[in-house]
């Protein structure tokens, strides 16, 4: 009875888990949420793979240079959340995803802070295994680092243990709530509400029936972009023209990419590279990673010219935000 038991809050917990991951020029602008602030385009941070080490590296835009920020190979870069405002990064690295439990779990949590002004990464906080991992930044003052485990007492409770660090790494605050599988069910992935308005007030996303739409608030009129598409997140450009709807192919269930030029009222492009996972929207450019050749790759895109000004293929595979150890 108790092996019934036992596969039964694994198989529930495989599933929510599996939900919950089905739900994360030279000059230019930054927008993030409603916050917005002139920002140049220097670069950005990714995570690069090459013999089994899982790296924090810089690409340098200006120089089309590319630098190490953080390689031990006992320590994986599994996640990275830059601020370009603060200057201020967070990574979380792991040991080792170890797959001999029931439920694989993370080992040898650790959370770093990264200088750039000093280049020097800060240790913050270590953690117990957890089966889940994941950040990412509630405004440009807070970042957010969430984990799940399995609680020690009860074999079918998971503690979910958030915690909410300002830019220069101090913890404002921190939280435990605790999920029973059987009846609660596993936590549900969190993510940031979309921004339906843009930062000019002239636009506003709208989701009607199975539709999208995106209406011209001086005039009131409508433009309907999507039809039967799960829509991930809309990124607003600071130039005022540009809209970018990221949405769940229905063919194959992966992530593809629209660009909008909401002025002339057109569809510019769209990104339907296999295997696209994470975006940045910086000032004009468009980044985001995608697979070719069976090798996770980053494409830097100027929305502006419509361009493609970098593809970084380094070492064996690079992702922009983070990675899944196997």
């Amino acid at each position: 009875m108790k092996e019934i038991i036992k596969y039964l809050l694994i198989s529930i917990l495989i599933i929510f888990i599996s939900c919950s991951k089905n739900q994360n020029e030279k000059d230019s602008n930054y927008n993030s949420n409603n916050n917005s602030k002139i920002q140049n385009f220097r670069g950005f941070y990714f995570i690069q793979e090459s013999s089994g080490n899982f790296n924090l590296m810089y690409y340098n835009f200006i120089e089309d240079s590319i630098i190490t920020i953080f390689a031990e190979k006992a320590n994986k870069v599994i996640d990275v959340e830059s601020n370009p405002i603060s200057n201020s990064t967070f990574f979380i690295t792991a040991k080792r995803l170890n797959k001999k439990t029931d439920i694989p779990e993370f080992e040898g949590i650790k959370l770093f802070r990264y200088d750039s002004k000093n280049h020097k990464s800060e240790l913050l906080n270590k953690f117990s295994p957890s089966i889940q991992i994941y950040s990412f930044w509630i405004d440009i003052n807070r970042y957010k680092l969430v984990r799940v485990y399995f609680d020690e007492i009860v074999a079918s409770y998971v503690n979910k243990h958030s915690l909410i660090y300002n830019p220069f790494g101090k913890l404002l605050s921190e939280q435990n709530e605790v999920f029973d599988l059987v009846k609660g069910g596993y936590p549900v992935k969190e993510t940031i509400p979309m921004n339906l308005i843009s930062s000019d007030k002239k636009y506003q996303i709208s989701f009607n029936a199975d539709s999208v739409f995106v209406t011209y608030t001086k005039s009131g009129k409508s433009k309907k972009l999507l039809v039967n598409k799960k829509v991930f997140d809309l990124l607003w450009a600071d130039n005022e023209k540009h809209l970018i709807i990221v949405y769940q192919n229905t063919d194959n269930k992966s992530k593809n990419i629209l660009l909008l030029d909401l002025i002339n009222n057109k569809i510019l492009r769209t990104f339907d590279e296999k295997g696209i996972k994470n975006f940045l929207l910086i000032g004009n450019y468009l980044i985001f990673d995608y697979q070719e050749n069976n090798l996770q790759k980053i494409e830097v895109f100027n929305i502006e010219r419509l361009l493609l000004v970098k593809k970084l293929a380094f070492g064996k595979n690079n992702y922009l935000k983070n990675v899944i150890l196997r």
